[in-house]
């Protein structure tokens, strides 16, 4: 849980504070007119979890071979894993994470469009039933300083 929170402030210190902060906005730009082929890479994760309940963090997407892996850091440091698969300009992530009532489940749809951009839904379980938003705006790409 520690590294994921100093992960999550590492990138967000370094992506607000490089003298080249808007070349991520640049560099995205370039994925535009293109069909969004790579989506591994460094992500701005923000959501809305309920009425008036938004978050904020970092996501990691990388790949093995046709699976994905996300990682997401969100809020005071809550850290949880996923694995995902992608048909098209969709993908689907299923995740768990510990919860004070046992561990939460939940699955993300997202659609890819250009930049690129994840706009996303989720659910969870337990949880109210409801479908809530998230949406990863890319930042740069892994192993990139």
């Amino acid at each position: 849980m520690f590294y994921a929170a100093l992960l999550a402030a590492t990138l967000l210190n370094s992506a607000a504070n490089r003298p080249d902060a808007g070349k991520a906005v640049d560099k995205a730009d370039a994925f535009k007119n293109k069909e969004v082929g790579d989506i591994t890479g460094y992500y701005a994760c923000n959501g809305k979890e309920g009425v008036g309940k938004t978050y904020s963090g970092v996501a990691m997407i990388t790949r093995k071979n046709d699976v994905y892996l996300v990682q997401w850091v969100v809020g005071g440091g809550a850290a949880f894993f996923g694995i995902g698969i992608r048909q098209g300009d969709t993908l689907a992530c299923s995740w768990a994470i510990p919860g004070d009532k046992g561990v939460v489940r939940g699955v993300n749809l997202y659609r890819i469009e250009s930049g690129p951009r994840l706009i996303g839904r989720w659910a969870s379980f337990p949880g109210d039933g409801s479908i809530r938003t998230e949406t990863l705006i890319y930042l740069r790409r892994i192993g990139e300083e």
